[in-house]
């Protein structure tokens, strides 16, 4: 895979994921559709990487979000 194929499926993956359709469909078919990989060499890997890298977003993103919800859970278990 080239660093171009990369940077695509990147764009991909981070327009795709927050609306309402399936992210994983479109970096399948912009794959396919482009040829960006061989046929013989599943890409799985890097998909799961693109999943991965999005999931780390999100969390960056939300950190104080996420941090109040802990603090809060774990104030709540502490109480009972």
């Amino acid at each position: 895979m080239t660093y171009l194929s990369a940077i695509i499926l990147g764009l991909v993956q981070g327009i795709a994921e927050f609306l309402p359709i399936s992210s994983s469909g479109h970096l399948s078919i912009f794959q396919n559709f482009f040829q960006l990989t061989d046929v013989e060499h599943d890409h799985l890997f890097f998909d799961v990487l693109l999943h991965l890298g999005t999931l780390v977003a999100v969390f960056i993103a939300y950190r104080r979000d996420i941090a109040e919800l802990l603090r809060e859970f774990f104030y709540m278990v502490h109480l009972k």
